[in-house]
Formats: C-alpha cells, sequence, structure tokens
C-alpha cells in the first residue's frame, strides 16, 4: 500500500509519498499489484496517468467530496486522470471552468479498467467532456457538467458497462464497433440524453429529464452527416419526462440526403411524457436504395406518434402489444424530480407480464412486483416499479374466546403469504412472534391477545388483530341444600348451586356421573343413600370436592 498523506494503518512502511504523481511512479517501478492509497484533502498538479499493465493498480481516495483531484487552468487541451486497465474509486476529479477548458476531459477509462463511487464536477467548462470511456466497467459514478448545450457528462465508445450513474449533460456514442449498456442512471440535459451517431446502445431503468428545453431530445439514433453506420438502441423501463413543444422523446433518423442509413430503436416498457412529440421516426434519401428508421414500441405511455417515411425511405414507428396512449402515470413528485410512480398510478402492473428483462430497477430494488390490487406480480412501466404500499391484513385463526382455564394459551394467525408477525399480550410490547405461539403464564383475569403482520415490502398492519379472553384457573365450589338424614318418603329433591355459568355432574349412589341440574328430583329405594354434586365452571374447572349428601330412607310407622 502506497500512501499520500493519508494516516490509514494500512499503508506500508516506507512507501508515503508526497505527491500522487511520486506515487504513481513508485508503483511502476517496484514491479507489484500496488493501490496508492490518497488521504482527505485537495490535490493540485499534472494529469495523473495510471497504467497498469501486468500488474494491478488501484487510485483510491478517503470518499467522493474528501479526496479530489484538479488541476491548474491551461489554455492547452487537458485530460484530469487517464486510467487505462487500472482501477479508480472513492474520489473526486475537479475540472477547472472558463473558456480555457473547450475540449478537456475530467476522467478517461479504457482497457478493462473500472470506476466506483468517482464524482466527475465540471459545471463551469466549455465545450468539455467528462467521462470518456472504451471497454471498461463503471459504477456508482457522478457527472456534473453543463446541462444547456452540446456538453458531453459521459462518452461511451464501446464494450462498457454503466450503472448507478447520475449524469448531468447528455451521454454520447459515436461510431462504436462494440456497444455500451447503461443501467440504473438518471441523465439531465437541455440537448440530448443518450445519442449515438454510429454503434448500439443498450439502456434500462434509467431517466432522462429534458427539462423545459423546447428542442431536447430524449433517446436518439441519428447521424445527420452522411454516415452509413448503423445506429440502434435497445431500451427498456426508460422514463423520459420534460422538453417543450419541439422537443422529441425518442427519434429514430435514417434521412440524411446522401447516403443510405438504417437507425433503429426498441422502446418497451417505458414511459414518454412532456416532449413536443412523443414517437419520430424520419427516412429518406436522395441517392437510393432504402434507407431505414424504425422504432418499435410495446407495453410504453406516449403521447404521440410521427412517422415521416420519403423518398428512399422504410421503417416508421411500429406499435407492439401493450401501449397506452396519452395516460398521466401519475408521478410521486414531477415538479420535484421524483418520477416514481405514486400508488394507483394507471402504469403500475402494465409492463410486459412476460419474464426477462432487468431484475432491478431505477433505485436496484426488485423490478417484478404486485404494486396493485389485482393479484398477480407484473413489472410496471417506467424506470420505477412501485412497491406494495397496501398494508396487510391480520387474522387470528384459533384460541381461546372468551373464558379459558389453561394459563399459557395457544394462539393461531394468517396473513399474505410471506408476511412476518409480531405478537403481545396485554401492555406488552410487540415482540417477533411466529404462528402457533403460546403465551407466557398468565394470572387468572381479563387478557388481550394482539398480533399484527408486516409484508415482504415492510409494510405493517395499523390495525392488529386483537382477541380478548379471560383466564380462570380456579375450580368451582359445590353448595348444596341437604334433605334430612332420615327420610319415609320415596322422592327425595336435592338443591345445589354454584358459580354463574357453571354446569354439574351428579353421582347417585356409586354409578356412573350423568349431567343433572338443580334441583335433582329421585326415587329411592328403603335403605342408605349417598349423592356427590360437582361443578364444572364456564373454563372447565371442575370442583375436585364434590359436595356429598348422605340420607336413609326408612319404613313409613303405622
Amino acid at each position: 500500500m502506497i500512501c499520500v498523506n493519508s494516516p490509514d494503518a494500512s499503508c506500508t512502511p516506507g512507501q508515503s509519498q508526497p505527491t500522487i504523481a511520486a506515487a504513481v511512479t513508485a508503483a511502476g517501478a517496484n514491479a507489484l499489484d500496488d493501490t496508492i492509497l490518497v488521504g482527505p484533502g485537495t490535490y493540485t498538479g499534472t494529469p495523473i496517468t495510471l497504467n497498469a499493465g501486468a500488474h494491478a493498480l488501484t487510485l483510491r481516495g478517503a470518499g467522493q467530496g474528501s479526496t479530489t483531484l484538479t488541476m491548474a487552468d491551461s489554455a492547452s487541451m487537458q485530460t484530469y486522470v487517464n486510467a487505462s486497465g487500472a482501477n479508480l474509486r472513492d474520489l473526486t476529479i475537479l475540472m477547472t471552468s472558463g473558456a480555457n477548458s473547450a475540449n478537456d476531459t475530467g476522467l478517461v477509462v479504457s482497457n478493462s479498467a473500472t470506476v466506483d463511487q468517482v464524482t466527475v464536477t465540471g459545471t463551469g467548462t466549455t465545450n468539455a467532456t467528462g467521462v470518456s470511456t472504451t471497454n471498461s466497467q463503471l459504477s456508482h459514478l457522478t457527472i456534473q457538467m453543463p446541462v444547456s448545450s452540446d456538453i458531453r457528462s459521459l462518452y461511451v465508445q464501446g464494450g462498457s458497462t454503466v450503472t448507478d450513474g447520475t449524469f448531468s449533460g447528455g451521454v454520447v456514442q459515436s461510431a462504436s464497433a462494440a456497444s455500451d449498456t447503461l443501467s440504473r442512471v438518471s441523465i439531465r440535459s437541455d440537448y440530448q440524453g443518450v445519442s449515438t451517431d454510429g454503434g448500439t446502445v443498450n439502456i434500462d431503468d434509467a431517466v432522462i429529464d429534458l427539462g423545459s428545453a423546447g428542442s431536447a431530445n430524449g433517446l436518439v439514433a441519428a447521424n445527420f452527416n452522411n454516415s452509413t453506420t448503423a445506429k440502434t438502441i435497445n431500451a427498456n423501463h426508460v422514463t423520459i419526462v420534460g422538453g417543450g413543444l419541439n422537443s422529441k422523446g425518442v427519434w429514430a433518423y435514417a434521412a440524411a440526403p446522401g447516403a443510405v442509413q438504417t437507425a433503429t430503436v426498441t422502446l418497451a416498457n417505458s414511459i414518454v411524457r412532456g416532449p413536443g412529440k412523443s414517437l419520430v421516426a424520419e427516412a429518406s434519401n436522395l441517392v437510393g436504395p432504402t434507407s431505414n428508421a424504425t422504432l418499435t414500441v410495446s407495453h410504453t405511455d406516449y403521447q404521440t406518434v410521427t412517422s415521416t417515411v420519403g423518398m428512399n425511405g422504410a421503417g416508421g414507428v411500429v406499435l407492439g402489444a401493450g401501449n397506452v396512449v396519452d395516460v398521466n402515470p401519475a408521478f410521486v413528485n414531477a415538479g420535484g424530480g421524483d418520477y416514481r410512480l405514486a400508488p394507483g398510478s394507471p402504469v403500475i402492473d402494465k409492463g410486459d407480464p412476460a419474464s426477462g428483462g432487468p431484475a432491478l430497477d431505477r433505485d436496484g430494488t426488485a423490478r417484478v412486483v404486485d404494486g396493485d390490487a389485482v393479484p398477480g406480480a407484473r413489472r410496471d412501466m417506467g424506470a420505477y416499479e412501485l412497491h406494495d404500499s397496501i398494508a396487510p391484513e391480520t387474522t387470528i385463526a384459533s384460541g381461546p374466546v372468551g373464558i379459558t382455564a389453561d394459563p399459557t394459551p395457544t394462539f393461531g394467525f394468517t396473513s399474505e403469504a410471506g408476511a412476518t408477525f409480531q405478537c403481545k399480550v396485554d401492555a406488552g410490547a410487540f415482540t417477533a412472534c411466529t404462528s402457533p405461539v403460546t403465551t407466557p403464564s398468565l394470572a387468572d383475569g381479563a387478557h388481550t391477545f394482539a398480533v399484527r403482520a408486516t409484508d415482504l415490502a415492510s409494510n405493517v398492519d395499523a390495525t392488529p388483530a386483537t382477541r380478548a379472553f379471560t383466564v380462570d384457573t380456579t375450580a368451582p365450589d359445590t353448595t348444596v341444600t341437604k334433605p334430612a338424614k332420615r327420610t319415609t318418603k320415596r322422592k327425595v329433591k336435592i338443591v345445589f348451586t354454584s358459580e354463574a355459568g357453571a354446569t354439574f355432574q351428579c353421582q347417585v349412589d356409586g354409578k356412573a356421573w350423568k349431567a343433572c341440574t338443580s334441583p335433582l328430583r329421585l326415587k329411592v329405594k328403603e335403605g342408605k343413600h349417598t349423592v356427590l354434586i360437582r361443578a364444572t365452571d364456564a373454563a372447565g374447572n371442575v370442583d375436585a370436592t364434590p359436595a356429598k349428601v348422605k340420607f336413609k330412607r326408612v319404613p313409613k310407622q303405622h
């Protein structure tokens, strides 16, 4: 570990360097895999060139906004950092402003370089490029360039994958022999969001915001010169918003007068709302044979369609399945730049019902989620998937109702598939539980059991299911009004009582217990008799000491 102004304990003893340039030189001289760790601060110096060569090379700062690399203003064209096959992460590149910034580039990456957690700031530049990439991997990239002119925040030249980025300024691909992929990105531009004049761009889970620019365009496959290089854009789950009267949402152009051109755009599961023209395809030429501009659209919410197929032209806008026309997608806060779908949006679960496509949405959360009241998960249109916002219902399926003799009753409960539960008794706190759950030992008296479900989207049942019950573990006492100990009558009446709601069983002269009610009327023979009476209360507790009645029927005296 070679360190520059870093107190990190992992720094190799004797390997600290006074400048980044010196650290890069040291790394190049030792023929080892190296990491250059740069501490917090702003570093102004010469261009930084990271060439991994045969050994891995990483330049790592202390964090975006903490470690800043910059250069002095210069009339000469400047590239601030050039990483070939190297790794760059956790820092900010600050580009100088003004007229001298023309043709400057903040970061150039190539040859399987990797970039992660890097910010490039060039908000005051003129005709500059934030990042240029070829055959590399870039993630968590923030580029801040002017949005009001033809300035490239990101210049992709084939073979690169860019994920989880936020860009001010357009993204441009030019004359690429290989394809580039943009995934989970947000782009703000008053000129063109993503454009290719030759090559293939794959873009998914993206937001392109054109502001209020009157002539801005969202996705553009076009070369206005007489170039014959094919242009292709494959767009899935893209939200294009903003723009003015002369703006275009998605534009396939193959109409240069002096060349035969091909422009192909596929647009699926997307939203185009705001541009003066949503979907535009133009094809023609003066030289023949046929130029073709084809824009194929499916499962997309758009407002207008414009197909202009002139001399020696073919193609146009092809409308596939599942489209909706001019349906307000109901964004959470379009004025505030939040283009997530609000609950109840009419484009929720209206995307392609087939499997496939990106697994994650713009937020990096699961793409196919059941977001409406209709059972069945289906992808939403646009960059964002609305996750379930409906709280689950919780049902108590089993357990005591009313009075129970069990001081540790067991309750069963259910909710929607995948839900978890929290339970509580009386005024206790909710704690995690699973069905069935047995309560701690409870004292005699009134109690309440409550349970609430939390679904897979973390929605919590705001009205927990409850059940009131009473624990009664005390056996009832049976009292009896005893007849005379000696009687000459053939019929004997015995009156008995217990607590409210109790039932009774009687045993006469050792025979089996049988249900009985008070008064008990018996026909008895002469001789001794014994009657036992026991009460059972509403909780099922049985009197363990039945009341006993003994008497004797004797003959009448004549």
